[in-house]
């Protein structure tokens, strides 16, 4: 426990050094959130009448969530890889897998804190808060998969962030599920936060997760968790 703290206050002295860091965990949070709870309203009342999609944009409100802690989880990681800080702990009583672990625990906590909140934050949808924590919790796991495929593939800070620039289309995508008819849709099912779309769907209009969805998600991201684990690990 005692790692585990220490490994906490480094990884916030280490955010609040790094101007870009610390925008992206505390600014552009809190960003999305003012945006949904007082701009989308106006606008609704002013201009269009958009309520109707109020649903499509929490959901892409809400998965910017944890794509942006991933980033930041992301750029410490290979901040500390180029330093060789991960091959020094080799020689520490802390291993290298559990310092990964602990060091994506964190953020992916302060992830969740976010995602389980934004609902009644926003205020764009109202759901059923023991229907909603599974999929608060599936929304979730999505932040190490971004931040261990960047890590694995970007080899300095400049390719990461154009990583992060690129995944941040696929954020997208996943919201034309709803526009495809039938079976095609299942084409973006490659794409991690496809299936947490689909229970969320579920969750906000018939007040409980699809549970064939919600399973599928589950599966689907804790392999692909594991398997960068591994490949990371292996490349440093």
């Amino acid at each position: 426990m005692a790692y585990a703290a220490q490994i906490t206050v480094n990884d916030l002295k280490s955010i609040i050094r790094d101007q870009m860091l610390m925008v992206a965990f505390v600014v552009y949070p809190a960003m999305f959130i003012l945006f949904a709870r007082f701009l989308l309203p106006w606008i609704n009342d002013n201009f269009y009448f958009i309520q109707p999609y109020y649903p499509m944009f929490f959901m892409l409100f809400i998965m910017f969530i944890p794509f942006i802690f991933s980033f930041v989880i992301g750029f410490l990681i290979i901040e500390e890889r180029d330093q060789n800080l991960l091959t020094a702990l080799r020689v520490t009583p802390i291993s290298r897998n559990s310092y990964l672990a602990y060091r994506m625990l964190l953020i992916t906590l302060f992830s969740f804190i976010y995602v389980v909140l934004s609902p009644a934050l926003m205020g764009l949808v109202e759901v059923n808060y023991i229907a909603y924590l599974p999929v608060a919790v599936l929304f979730t796991l999505s932040t190490p998969i971004y931040a261990l495929l960047v890590s694995y593939f970007a080899n300095n800070k400049v390719q990461g962030f154009t990583m992060f620039k690129m995944m941040g289309i696929l954020i997208f995508l996943p919201i034309f599920a709803f526009m495809i008819a039938d079976n095609m849709k299942f084409v973006l099912g490659v794409i991690p936060h496809f299936w947490t779309f689909m229970a969320m769907d579920g969750v906000i209009y018939t007040g409980t997760p699809d549970l064939l969805y919600l399973g599928i998600g589950y599966v689907y991201h804790i392999a692909l968790i594991g398997v960068l684990f591994y490949l990371f690990n292996r490349k440093i």
